[in-house]
């Protein structure tokens, strides 16, 4: 008798055995990597019918009074680049893309006072550049902030810009004129001098009254995030001196609702620690090597859903590459 069982059998036995088991589980994509894909559909659905587009209140550009300014002449432009002067083009790379949503990272409110403390004593320790007033202060970064765009009537997703470069020439005095190179943009000249714009004063609460009463701080939802926000500009696109530097942390200190972040990435992907504050739930953080405690750059996104944008919507983030001085605009250092 032949007691091996036969395909019939065996097969008979598989779909018996099919049906006692549970369904096997399949994983759910996790949730982040889910309101990635969702926000992805968006973005190119919104692409495909281009629209007007509006720069949110709470997303500002770097730009004061002393940014205030008009375009050079094409040939200026050609002149730059007759002389060897390196003046970058519309980066399209896709490593220069950041993800539209982020970790929102977990903040300690009472560790931002104690490091401002250590940055402003490393800051009185490092030695002052000397710039003669015929000089330029050169900063170059890397950049993008959010746009948001309209599907139909209503507002469409908040889209933030491929990171590009940019770069600007502050004149250190006198009647010269500097240059913001800002890539996709037309040269634009600077109407006022690096020794006006960092002309404060190194007493904290002195500085920090100055702050409160400029201009350039009002116009958002309350003076601390005018204050919050001005100091950060100054910090991403100046040569402090070692005083005013650690005046401005000790100033900083001063702000209500500041908190410390302790993991941060800038726009050119390096990791730090961060001095953060939240303002109609948009966290924006100043970045610092956790070493050097050098300025890094910043990073601005959601920590809650807000206007049909997720929470971990990423709406800023700039990383500063070179500080130097230089002789003249367009030129870049060695």
């Amino acid at each position: 008798m032949n007691t091996t069982p036969g395909p019939n059998t065996e097969s008979a036995a598989v779909g018996e055995l099919a049906r006692l088991l549970p369904a096997p589980h399949v994983p759910d994509l996790a949730p982040v990597r889910s309101a990635q894909l969702k926000t992805h559909l968006l973005t190119e659905a919104a692409s495909l019918h281009p629209a007007p587009v509006r720069r949110p209140a709470s997303v500002r550009r770097p730009v004061r009074r002393w940014l205030l300014a008009v375009p050079i002449a094409a040939t200026i432009v050609a002149v730059a680049v007759v002389a060897g002067l390196v003046l970058h083009g519309v980066s399209q790379d896709p490593a220069r893309r950041m993800p539209t949503l982020i970790a929102v990272e977990r903040a300690d409110p009472g560790g931002a006072t104690l490091l401002l403390d250590r940055l402003a004593a490393t800051a009185a320790s490092t030695p002052a550049v000397t710039i003669r007033p015929d000089q330029y202060v050169y900063i170059k970064s890397r950049v993008a902030w959010t746009t948001q765009g309209n599907v139909g009537s209503k507002p469409g997703p908040r889209i933030l810009d491929p990171i590009h470069d940019r770069e600007i020439w502050l004149p250190q005095a006198g009647t010269l004129q500097g240059l913001i190179r800002e890539d996709g943009d037309t040269p634009l000249t600077v109407l006022e001098t690096h020794q006006q714009q960092t002309n404060l004063p190194t007493d904290p609460d002195e500085l920090l009254r100055a702050i409160y009463a400029d201009p350039d701080a009002q116009g958002l939802s309350s003076p601390a995030a005018g204050a919050f926000n001005l100091i950060g500009i100054i910090l991403r696109e100046t040569l402090l001196s070692p005083q005013l530097s650690a005046a401005l942390y000790r100033a900083a200190a001063k702000i209500p609702g500041i908190v410390l972040v302790p993991d941060s990435t800038d726009a050119a992907g390096r990791h730090g620690i961060a001095v953060a504050r939240v303002e109609r739930g948009e966290r924006t953080e100043w970045i610092f090597d956790p070493d050097t405690l050098t300025y890094l750059g910043e990073r601005s996104y959601l920590i809650q859903d807000i206007d049909g944008a997720e929470a971990g919507t990423l709406t800023a983030t700039t990383a500063v590459l070179t500080r130097a001085v230089v002789d003249r605009p367009g030129q870049t250092p060695r």
